[in-house]
């Protein structure tokens, strides 16, 4: 039975705390933004709160596979400077740990999240943002402000005829409605009022429509018999405007991996050929680039007291951005056919992980080196250059 040994279980303690608290933060950070906007698009449609936790719960796959590559990265970014800030590394190194040795546990934890992502990204994630964006799609479509307009007649609510004269707080309050159905004896029923409301059943998108300071017109099919009264408060039930089913396709991006291969393979009508395989290389491009991660953010984080590490920390996450949003252009180009998938994805992959291979090796291989010592030490210069500079401008406006 295989079990870890003491310093496995130290640097992974040292490592797990950081990428918790970084996928924590990072997964709360990226749904609180997305809530918002769903709150915002539900207070002007409609619709119940739960849908809102649905299309959240959708959402999550999407996220978590941004968020683990850069909690990954960050968290052992982090423990590596805090150990290298200790001295707690030299000492490791000192007594005959090498720093592949020391990485050993980080880099099983970089299988098993690639393992992780890729199940993420070639099969959770395509199936619920299809189911994301068809719960988008019954939201928009079945709302009252994309049924009515205003000045003109629609007769989608159960036969009803609406005319509506001006529409506010999304669809919600409305002025100068008249409204015509016919009920089930024949008769034919007339209601004008000055203002109206919308109001939705919380569990369903059932609408009820709330009519104040109005007159009601009852009269039989051959227009004789008619009879007026008026009212201070009317409601009247609404069936929803029904929504064309959501398209059964899916896109290239709402595919699993294995579909996407058949996709190639069988060339399946609607797809380009361009985009699935510029999709399915991205997919395998993003699960394989978790394995170097750690390799990089090691020797990144190897450094002394005297030299600040938050810049570090900055950087290092500014190269992972880069490195992703190339990824995603090297896709569009690939998707438009201006570009392989190669050039486009695989070259700057295969950049990043010999570049960050290389960077680990030296680090491994001499000791008391720092590889980005001279990078880093640059910009802190460069910072104190500047500093110095904005210093000597202020100090002489205020003596002038």
């Amino acid at each position: 039975m295989f079990r870890l040994s003491l310093i496995d279980r130290y640097m992974l303690k040292r490592v797990c705390w950081p990428l918790a608290g970084a996928i924590v933060i990072g997964m709360a950070a990226l749904l609180l933004e997305r809530l918002i906007r769903l709150l915002d698009l539900f207070a002007n449609r409609g619709g119940p709160l739960s849908l809102v936790l649905k299309m959240l719960g959708n959402l999550v796959p999407h996220y978590l596979a941004i968020a683990i590559p850069a909690a990954f990265f960050v968290g052992i970014l982090y423990a590596t400077l805090r150990l290298s800030n200790d001295s707690e590394l030299d000492v490791m190194r000192a007594s005959g740990l090498s720093l592949r040795r020391l990485a050993a546990p980080m880099l099983v934890m970089a299988v098993l999240l690639t393992v992780a992502s890729a199940l993420i990204l070639g099969f959770l994630q395509p199936y619920t943002r299809y189911a994301y964006r068809a719960l988008v799609y019954l939201v928009t479509e079945t709302s009252w402000n994309s049924a009515i307009e205003r000045g003109a007649f629609f007769s989608g609510f159960g036969g009803k005829t609406i005319l509506i004269g001006d529409i506010a707080d999304g669809g919600r309050t409305l002025k100068r409605v008249f409204i015509q159905e016919t009920d089930e004896n024949g008769n034919n029923i007339a209601l004008t009022a000055q203002t109206g409301e919308m109001r939705n059943d919380p569990r369903t998108f059932s609408l009820t429509l709330v009519l104040h300071d109005g007159v009601r017109v009852d009269s039989k099919p051959n227009g004789t018999g008619g009879k007026a009264s008026t009212f201070k408060e009317s409601s009247m039930p609404l069936e929803v405007v029904a929504p064309e089913p959501f398209r059964t396709e899916r896109k290239e991006s709402e595919l699993s991996l294995i579909q996407l291969v058949r996709a190639y393979v069988e060339k399946w009508p609607g797809l380009g050929q361009d985009d699935v395989i510029a999709e399915l290389n991205y997919r395998i491009v993003r699960s394989l680039t978790v394995l170097f991660l750690p390799l990089l953010a090691i020797p990144m984080g190897l450094t002394s007291r005297r030299q600040p590490t938050s810049i570090r920390i900055v950087v290092g996450i500014a190269i992972l951005i880069i490195y992703y949003q190339a990824l995603q252009f090297g896709k569009d180009m690939a998707e438009n056919g201006r570009a392989s998938s190669f050039m486009a994805l695989w070259v700057p992959f295969l950049i990043f992980s010999l570049g960050s291979s290389y960077l680990f090796y030296v680090a491994n291989s001499r000791l008391n080196q720092d590889p980005f010592a001279m990078v880093f030490g640059t910009i802190d210069d460069s910072w104190r250059w500047l500093k110095g500079r904005w210093l000597m401008l202020f100090r002489r406006g205020r003596t002038a």
